[in-house]
């Protein structure tokens, strides 16, 4: 059953989604704090997993060419 909490707020969490491309699900999560709303990270995974909305966070470097790194 989906958090009427979190879908009542679905307009402002996918704002600050979509402005922040880069945001990670704790950071989401800590934002959505100091505006009140209180989410477990897991949560918020379920909410966009509901909505079908994912986003595959990329390396910040490309991977090495030349020889595999342990």
């Amino acid at each position: 059953m989906p958090s009427r909490r979190i879908e009542e707020r679905q307009a402002e969490i996918l704002a600050i989604w979509e402005a922040r491309k880069d945001i990670s699900l704790e950071e989401l999560r800590a934002t959505l704090i100091d505006l009140g709303l209180y989410v477990s990270v897991a949560g918020l995974h379920r909410f966009f997993v509901r909505h079908g909305m994912t986003r595959k966070k990329r390396l910040a470097m490309r991977s090495s060419r030349t020889a595999p790194i342990s």
